[in-house]
């Protein structure tokens, strides 16, 4: 696990600089490789579905995004971590794959 920061790199934006920004700009490689990731991660979880008969499935999805930022330097001359946490959550429709349609389960549907 990383160490946390010891030395400020920056600090909090006053409140006249924080009325002058309109938003943040994330790099778009590093979103679509994280993006890439949270899919890799979403097909792990699928996986334990397997066992379910049931061919068709709406899996409920929950991800909690959380970007850290360290080094900021805060009234108290202490260095510290500004964090952001966002949950989202949809459902995901899914459907058994098979080898050999003709050896998968008898079902309802």
């Amino acid at each position: 696990m990383d160490e946390p920061q010891k030395e400020a790199v920056t600090r909090y934006t006053t409140p006249e600089e924080k009325a002058n920004i309109s938003g943040i700009e994330l790099n778009t490689d590093d979103v679509e490789h994280v993006m890439d990731l949270v899919g890799k991660g979403l097909v792990g979880a699928a996986a334990m579905h397997e066992g379910a008969v049931q061919e068709d499935m709406a899996l409920t999805a929950k991800v909690t995004v959380t970007l850290t930022r360290g080094g900021i330097a805060g009234d108290d001359g202490k260095v510290g971590e500004l964090v952001g946490t966002e949950e989202v959550g949809g459902t995901i429709r899914a459907r058994k794959q098979f080898l050999d349609p003709a050896l998968a389960p008898k079902t309802d549907g």
